[in-house]
């Protein structure tokens, strides 16, 4: 009777056992976020103007294409937050550009704003940051203050992507901008690294390389050291290909059939970029975890085509807009284990779902209450036809807008503004105005405005101004 109930005890501890190791492991998530890329700059979106993306097509190939991702702001940090909390960046006033250089005061993230990088690397995750932050400058703020291990990159909104002085470099001045940020300010637009516990970058004094492929050896180097049973989280923020339009003759030399100078330099840039996605790709592929592994590709929001870059073809505006061009964004994803591959997916999504899809597949709850969703569970057998957003709004200052399925109203609250609305099934680059014969989705669309405002907070900061921007023969006024 005693040896029975001894093997009894020892198959059930094996049972036990057993159930364990075979439980699925958590997965590796790769974030890698362009700067000002539009949908229509690449081959996967096949825009009469596209760049050849192919490393940016192979990640498709193996995942998911989604054709109406949106950004949940037309311009840069206001959009990183959104996607970095799963919230959206009015719930906490994160509503304009931070200030930059080193007096800048607390503006940013605040720190009681939850990112899923600190749920994940409170659960054992291992977690890097490289690139642009632009989400604050004071401690609390630092991304080694805000769940990454370590950083790598820059704290500001841009930098030079390689001294102009350095033989077989080509740096392209337009009129906007001149010569801005060709050479990097020593005491703040500078590329580093942090560490933990230490407020202050580390410099990289080696400005001959290209930012671009740096940024790349700090990623595939990251993702070399995983070895470990921990899982990782790694948020790859390039920079490019938002100005100082800086490339190398090698790069450019791919492109010497356009005729333009500025969107020669502009492709040659996307192609490094495309370059580096692939050499993460690879660096995924040798360390045999390729088919638990999250990727995703996305861009803060749409190029700015006000400076003569991108089209107008395929979508109305740009950055700074908040017509389709400046908030609907690339956005590839793969997940071979558990989604499907080589698909294309028209539902509405957001950046913010990025934050609760990789918690929910980390089987954690999130600290706050998100305003994304998993798309794992959009993308599973029978999910097809539900919608993953029922509404999705954006707000900056005056500019508003409101997106429920194929419906897109654009308002200003100023004085005598009419508002604009547009069905994008058939009219996706808002040329056909419907305000007038359909007045009673303008009245739906604004009452689900009305009541999501509610629930917003005021502005933490003023805006810098309000520019008017022309763009796509279209003007837009935007509060900075």
């Amino acid at each position: 009777m005693l040896k029975r109930l001894i093997l009894g005890a020892v198959l059930a501890l094996t049972a036990i056992g057993g159930a364990v190791a075979q439980s699925p492991p958590r997965p590796n998530v790769i974030v890698i976020l362009a700067d000002d890329l539009g949908l229509p700059d690449l081959s996967t979106y096949g825009g009469p103007r596209s760049v050849p993306t192919p490393n940016i097509d192979r990640l498709a190939a193996r995942g998911v294409r989604f054709t109406r991702a949106y950004a949940a702001a037309p311009v840069c940090s206001p959009s990183r937050a959104a996607l970095l909390s799963g919230r959206y960046p009015q719930r906490h006033g994160f509503e304009f550009l931070i200030p930059e250089g080193p007096d800048a005061g607390n503006e940013g993230l605040a720190p009681d704003q939850r990112l899923f990088s600190e749920r994940l690397a409170a659960d054992g995750y291992r977690t890097a940051a490289i690139g642009k932050w632009h989400l604050g400058s004071t401690p609390d703020r630092l991304p080694t203050a805000r769940g990454f291990d370590r950083f790598f990159g820059f704290l500001a909104g841009e930098t030079a992507y390689i001294d102009a002085d350095v033989p077989g470099v080509i740096s392209r001045a337009i009129p906007y901008l001149g010569e801005r940020s060709f050479r990097r300010v020593r005491d703040w637009v500078q590329v580093g690294r942090l560490q933990p516990g230490d407020e202050t970058l580390e410099i990289l004094d080696n400005d001959d390389r290209y930012l671009t492929d740096v940024l790349t050896d700090e990623a595939v180097s990251f993702i070399g050291e995983s070895q470990s049973t921990d899982p990782y989280f790694l948020y790859l923020a390039y920079s490019a290909p938002h100005s100082p339009f800086q490339t190398t003759e090698a790069y450019e030399a791919r492109f010497a059939h356009i005729d333009d100078p500025l969107q020669r330099t502009y492709a040659a840039m996307i192609s490094a970029l495309d370059d580096g996605v692939g050499r993460v790709l690879d660096a995924v592929e040798r360390s045999g975890q390729a088919e638990n592994t999250l990727i995703v590709v996305t861009s803060d929001n749409g190029a700015a085509t006000y400076l003569g870059i991108s089209d107008c073809e395929t979508l109305s505006g740009g950055k700074l807009s908040n017509f389709e061009g400046g908030s609907r964004v690339p956005f590839i994803a793969s997940w071979p284990a558990h989604w499907p591959q080589g698909i294309s997916e028209h539902r509405n999504i957001s950046q913010m779902d990025i934050a609760a899809t990789a918690l929910a597949a980390a089987g954690l709850e999130p600290a706050l209450p998100l305003d994304g969703v998993d798309l794992t569970s959009a993308l599973q057998p029978g999910a097809e036809n539900e919608a993953v957003h029922e509404t999705l709004f954006w707000r900056t200052g005056q500019e508003s807008a409101v997106l429920a399925g194929d419906w897109k109203l654009i308002q200003n609250s100023r004085p005598g503004a009419v508002p604009w609305l547009f069905n994008l099934a058939d009219d996706p680059t808002e040329s056909r105005l419907q305000t007038f014969a359909r007045r009673d989705v303008v009245a739906d669309l604004r009452g689900r405005y009305a009541a999501w405002e509610a629930q917003m907070q005021a502005p933490a900061w003023p805006s810098k101004g309000t520019v008017q921007v022309f763009q796509c023969g279209r003007n837009s006024f935007q509060d900075q």
